[in-house]
């Protein structure tokens, strides 16, 4: 049924679920509603706790072609086979209701969780819109042996920041998005633009924090991080280039930590490594930077669609690869 909760209370809910995410927050749906999406709260009412639902309703392309898609959801966990049937019951009603071609999801579950007989091993694999795979490290142990645990290259290099001199600071919308501009430049790839990034700080609110690493009075590298429960999210992060030499990434990204460690956090979302260790994958530098700090390496099942009108899988397909298309045209 649509949902009218506050923030507090909508993600009071999703906390009491198993594999809760930011993307299902109260507050990311609202990104998401001013980046063009038509967001459409469901709460599943099961017995014990209601379930929060964040769908995202927005055209596929052609005119009147819908679809729904729920990102990183739902917040059950990948054995509660009846809990997801009631989930896709509701996803299903809503569908029908805005005459929408397919439901997709992008469930919070690591591949290797989700039984064999599951319903959603019927829905048909579609192309990813999240990492399909990521590292998270543990933040529970004590520091020293977190730090232990880091490649000895990431180590020495976290060393040779504070050796240097690099102070890790509070910042802000205007030296994140200098950083994420240098990087966009010197990596021909795409970032999100300025204007995501003021409406994510402005809609996390005290979910979301910059920080900077200076070094000689200079903002070299920049994070906006998010938290989630228990749960400190690396989304974006960028460095100008200047003082490579002083290694600020590595003291930034364990500096981050240890502040999420001191609030309670128990897990760093590195936030997206590719899939495989090709070394022509144009995300392969920022990977070795990230499996430098020796999280757990997480596979998550990937996104499963279920169309709702005939003739849906052939258009869906043909918008699919267009999309694709696109997004490798964007990248280089």
């Amino acid at each position: 049924m649509e949902a009218s909760l506050g923030a507090a209370d909508w993600d009071g809910l999703l906390a009491r679920w198993p594999a809760p995410s930011l993307l299902q927050s109260h507050a990311w749906g609202e990104v998401q509603a001013r980046a063009g999406w038509h967001l459409s709260r469901l709460v599943v009412d099961l017995p014990g706790s209601p379930l929060p639902l964040s769908v995202q309703v927005g055209p596929l392309g052609p005119p009147r072609a819908l679809r729904l898609y729920l990102p990183r959801g739902p917040a059950c966990g990948p054995d509660d086979t009846a809990t997801f049937l009631a989930v896709e019951r509701e996803l299903v009603g809503l569908g029908r209701r805005e005459k929408a071609l397919a439901i997709e999801v992008e469930p919070n579950w690591e591949a290797g969780a989700v039984p064999a007989g599951h319903p959603i091993r019927a829905w048909a694999s579609c192309p990813s819109r999240q990492p399909l795979a990521t590292t998270v490290v543990d933040l529970r142990p004590e520091p020293d042996a977190i730090l232990a645990s880091f490649h000895s290259k990431t180590r020495y290099n976290v060393r040779l920041a504070e050796r240097r001199g690099v102070r890790v600071r509070e910042g802000g919308l205007e030296e994140l998005d200098r950083c994420l501009r240098a990087t966009e430049s010197r990596q021909a790839v795409r970032l999100p633009p300025r204007s995501h990034l003021s409406t994510v700080l402005e809609q996390l609110g005290g979910m979301a924090r910059v920080r900077v690493a200076e070094v000689q009075g200079v903002a070299a590298a920049a994070v906006l991080l998010a938290r989630c429960g228990r749960e400190l999210v690396y989304l974006y992060g960028g460095a100008t280039g200047d003082h490579r030499e002083a290694m600020p990434n590595h003291l930034l990204h364990w500096r981050a930590m240890m502040e999420g460690r001191e609030e309670g956090c128990t897990d760093y979302d590195l936030w997206g490594v590719p899939e495989d260790d090709r070394p022509d994958h144009p995300w392969h530098g920022l990977a070795q930077f990230k499996l430098g700090f020796a999280g757990r390496g997480v596979r998550y099942l990937g996104a499963r669609r279920r169309p709702l009108v005939k003739g849906g899988v052939q258009v869906l397909s043909a918008l699919d690869r267009i999309r694709l298309v696109g997004r490798n045209r964007r990248a280089r």
